[in-house]
């Protein structure tokens, strides 16, 4: 079984080598955004710890945690980034190292980890290869306005609180390189996957 990390900043295309993964190569895809979604919800291990912390402010009418409203707040401050990763990160490491293990007993032949945090997430200890997906920051600006309807102030104050490229690089094993076509990404990686 491989297990393949793919990082990279916001915008720049993680997903889309996730799904071509999936679709091409049939890999079992672990998203780690969506697991701290899904531990984020009621009644979940990291919602009181975040509640407790943030206050109840954060949440809507429901009593759910108002993702935009602590993405407003964490995106202003970066020691409460820190605190809310905190209170994300560690449970959502056990849980993927948890599938990864569950995965290898079902004899799963590739497993992709998607995370925006390569080291917070640990890739290096489980992962036998750690994609970082690059795009120039003029193209993930775009995308976000146009996938996200994000303006460029909030695009400044996640970008402000990302790591940087070098801080990528330093943490993979290779770097795919997303400003081309679709073609040409597959091409980078059928490559990889020889390698």
């Amino acid at each position: 079984m491989k297990v393949i990390g793919i990082t990279g900043g916001v915008g720049s295309g993680k997903s889309l080598i996730a799904g071509i993964m999936k679709e091409h190569y049939h890999a079992y895809l672990i998203n780690t955004d969506q697991i701290a979604h899904a531990l984020m919800e009621k009644g979940k291990v990291s919602y009181n710890l975040i509640v407790s912390y943030f206050g109840e402010g954060i949440l809507n009418s429901s009593g759910d945690i108002d993702r935009m409203v602590l993405g407003n707040i964490v995106y202003q401050t970066p020691d409460k980034l820190l605190k809310l990763n905190s209170f994300t990160h560690p449970y959502v490491m056990d849980y993927v190292k948890e599938l990864i293990d569950e995965k290898r007993k079902e004899n799963e032949k590739l497993i992709c980890v998607e995370t925006a945090l390569p080291v917070q997430a640990g890739l290096k200890e489980f992962c036998d290869a750690i994609w970082y997906v690059f795009a120039p920051e003029d193209i993930r600006r775009d995308r976000l306005k146009q996938s996200r309807n994000y303006d460029e102030h909030k695009i400044d104050k996640i970008f402000k609180n990302q790591i940087s490229d070098l801080d990528y690089r330093n943490n993979s094993t290779h770097v795919i390189i997303n400003d081309c076509s679709r073609e040409k990404i597959l091409e980078q990686i059928e490559v990889l996957l020889e390698k």
